[in-house]
C-alpha cells in the first residue's frame, strides 16, 4: 500500500476551483497534486503542465526560506500562516511552460490533510493571496516617505541656515553701527557699509537711546566707512542729525568726501545747518574745547 492514501473520490480540482483565492494540494514528498484556476491565472502555467510534474522540494531555490519552512512544518502536521513573502522564479524555472512572471508576493495559509498516526500529513492544502500590487504600493509609499523625510531635512537645514544668516545679519548690523562714548558727553558713531530705510531707522533709535541714556551733548557721525552714498542715504543722515538736535545735542559730521558734500547740498539742506569737520580728531578737539569752556 502506498505511503500516500488516495485522495477522496470527490474531484479535488473541482473543489479547488470553487475557491476564489489561489489553492493547491501538495503530496508529502513535495509533488503538486492539484491546483485551481486562480493558480493557473497567477503563474500562467496550465495545470496539466504542472500537476504531477512540479515538486516544491526539488525547487527550493525559487521559494523564499520562510515559505519552504512553512511547507515543511505543514507536512510535519502543523497548520501554518506565512506572511507576505517574495517568491522569485527567474532562471530556476523547470517546467515546460515557464511562469508568466518572475516575482510574486504571496500570503500563504497551509493546512495538513490525511494525518498519519505519527501526526505528519500525507498532503498539504495551501491557500495563497497575491499581494504583489499591495507590496509594491507599500514600497512606493515607503520610498515617498523617505523622500519626504529627505525634503523635510533639507527644509529644516535651510530654515536653520536662514536663522543663522539672520542672526549674523543682526550681529553685523550691530557691529557696523556701534555707538561709542569717547569722552564725557561725546558719542561717536562710525557709519559702515550700505544703508537703507530700515537700517537708518534702527540706527536712529540706537543713537537717540544712547543720547538720552548718557546725556550726551555731542554726537559725531563718521562717514568715512560708508560704502555707497546716494540721495536716500544723505536724506536719512540729515534726519538723524535733526533728531539728535531735538534731544538738545549737537550732531557733527566728519569724513565727508567732496562728492558727498555736493550731494548733501543738492538735497536742499545747506551744510551750514550742520557742524562739519574734516576728520574725527578735529571734531573731538572741538568738543573737548567746548566742554572745557562750559
Amino acid at each position: 500500500m502506498s505511503d500516500y492514501p488516495p485522495l477522496s473520490s470527490l474531484s479535488i480540482t473541482e473543489a479547488l476551483d470553487d475557491i476564489p483565492d489561489i489553492a493547491f494540494v501538495y503530496r508529502g514528498d513535495g509533488l503538486l497534486m492539484a491546483m485551481n484556476d486562480a493558480c493557473e491565472r497567477l503563474t500562467g502555467v496550465p495545470r496539466d503542465a504542472a500537476v504531477g510534474v512540479f515538486n516544491l522540494l526539488h525547487n527550493e531555490l525559487i521559494l523564499a526560506p520562510a515559505l519552504v519552512a512553512g511547507y515543511r512544518a505543514a507536512f510535519a502536521g502543523n497548520a501554518q500562516v506565512v506572511p507576505a513573502t517574495e517568491v522569485r522564479i527567474g532562471a530556476q524555472q523547470t517546467l515546460a511552460t515557464p511562469f508568466s512572471r518572475e516575482t510574486f508576493w504571496l500570503e500563504t495559509t497551509l493546512f495538513p490533510l490525511a494525518r498519519r498516526p505519527d501526526g505528519t500529513a500525507a498532503y498539504v492544502m495551501g491557500l495563497q493571496r497575491d499581494v504583489t500590487e499591495m507590496m509594491q504600493a507599500r514600497s512606493d509609499i515607503e520610498a515617498a516617505r523617505k523622500q519626504i523625510d529627505i525634503q523635510q531635512e533639507t527644509i529644516d537645514s535651510l530654515e536653520a541656515a536662514r536663522r543663522e544668516i539672520e542672526s549674523q545679519r543682526v550681529t553685523i548690523e550691530a557691529l557696523s553701527t556701534p555707538v561709542i562714548e569717547v569722552w564725557d558727553g561725546v558719542l561717536t558713531l562710525p557709519l559702515l557699509g550700505h544703508y537703507n530705510a530700515d537700517r537708518a531707522a534702527r540706527m536712529t533709535a540706537q543713537v537717540l537711546d544712547a543720547v538720552a541714556r548718557t546725556r550726551a551733548r555731542h554726537v559725531i557721525l563718521d562717514l568715512t566707512g560708508v560704502a555707497v552714498f546716494d540721495a536716500t542715504t544723505g536724506d536719512n543722515l540729515l534726519r538723524i542729525v535733526g533728531a539728535i538736535r531735538l534731544l538738545g545735542a549737537t550732531g557733527i559730521l566728519v569724513g565727508i568726501q567732496a562728492s558727498v558734500a555736493q550731494l548733501l547740498v543738492g538735497l536742499g539742506v545747506g551744510l551750514q545747518d550742520v557742524r562739519v569737520y574734516q576728520d574725527l580728531r578735529q571734531a573731538l578737539k572741538a568738543c573737548m574745547r567746548e566742554h572745557a569752556a562750559a
